[in-house]
């Protein structure tokens, strides 16, 4: 079982002994001339795209250093819940930590903790949960990475018109593309640019049926467990089924498998190794594949702009990275 407001270390089995002991922080700030201190926010390391993520950050500062100092940093697992995550970020501003990555749990609700941390001189660089650009104009020292969701639900129509152009997807031979969404969280803003996009897109060049939308919270035992409450006419009238993220796509998968019946179309969004896999195994069509690596390297870039006068630090605040669709 996973323990909640975990905090993960990257300096050793004997400064956490430290930390235990009251003695973490004080080494820390006795030593900031040695070393650089990265307070890594996560939303939820339950995510396996977060924690994917999450891995290639630590990749990225593993071993580095800054202009002649070593990085260290901590990663603060919020379990999904904001409040939580606003106490963890408020003890990395207590502590002192010279940047913050933050990937927050309510992107609509950041403007407290970028304020704090103006006031403070603390670098953060928010990613893969963009909050609204009017927060992110109004700091100085406030950066976005990730990729651009309209492009996201965009590259999943043109997946879907692929699908229904080389495959035979009209089972009931009705002249329609029957389709179920499942999205993340119903108000979420990733979730309305993708699907908006995603609509837009295949609308214009599908005659979609949409028999239902499923709200999933971005989870694959929810997605499994949404589809059970559906009626048996609807799953096996159903010709594709679009996911705001591939864990809720492995979700419809395995749901799918379990009742012994052939999957429909179905497309995700992220990029994981389980979906890359099941992609490549031809049980689930497509996804959107964020680029993971070039996300975490460009947030290395931005850290390394704050405090080496000699690195190139990205023109724009917001850093959109290219992604991809990946079928097989």
């Amino acid at each position: 079982m996973k323990k909640k407001n975990l905090i993960f270390s990257a300096v050793g089995v004997g400064l956490l002994a430290a930390a235990a002991a009251g003695g973490f922080v004080h080494f820390q700030r006795q030593h900031t001339d040695r070393f650089l201190k990265v307070g890594i926010a996560v939303y939820d390391l339950d995510d396996p795209y977060i924690q994917t993520l999450t891995d290639a950050i630590r990749s990225q500062l593993k071993d580095k250093t800054i202009d002649g100092k070593e990085i260290i940093y901590d990663v603060f697992d919020a379990s999904g819940s904001a409040v939580t995550q606003n106490t963890q970020l408020y003890e990395i501003l207590q502590q002192e930590y010279d940047v913050i990555l933050w990937n927050p749990v309510s992107p609509t609700n950041v403007m407290g903790i970028l304020e704090d941390a103006q006031e403070q001189d603390v670098p953060v660089i928010l990613f893969n949960r963009e909050p609204a650009k009017a927060d992110l104009e109004e700091q100085d020292n406030v950066w976005y990475v990730g990729t651009e969701a309209k492009e996201a639900g965009n590259m999943q129509g043109e997946m879907l018109i692929q699908a229904w152009n080389t495959c035979e997807m009209d089972k009931n031979r009705n002249g329609m593309l029957d389709y179920i969404l499942v999205e993340g969280e119903q108000a979420h803003t990733d979730v309305i640019n993708r699907t908006d996009a995603f609509l837009q897109t295949a609308s214009a060049a599908l005659p979609l049926n949409q028999l239902h939308v499923i709200s999933a919270d971005w989870a694959r035992a929810s997605a499994l467990r949404e589809m059970q409450n559906l009626s048996a006419e609807e799953v096996t009238e159903v010709e594709a089924v679009i996911c705001s993220n591939d864990s809720m796509a492995l979700g419809v998968a395995d749901f799918y498998a379990k009742q012994k019946l052939p999957p429909p179309v179905i497309i995700g969004i992220n990029g994981i190794q389980d979906m890359q896999d099941a992609i490549d195994a031809g049980v689930i069509y497509g996804t959107v594949d964020l680029n993971v690596p070039e996300q975490a390297k460009t947030i290395f870039a931005i850290i390394q702009g704050n405090f080496d006068a000699g690195a190139e630090m990205p023109k724009e605040k917001v850093c959109y990275l290219p992604q991809s669709p990946y079928t097989k």
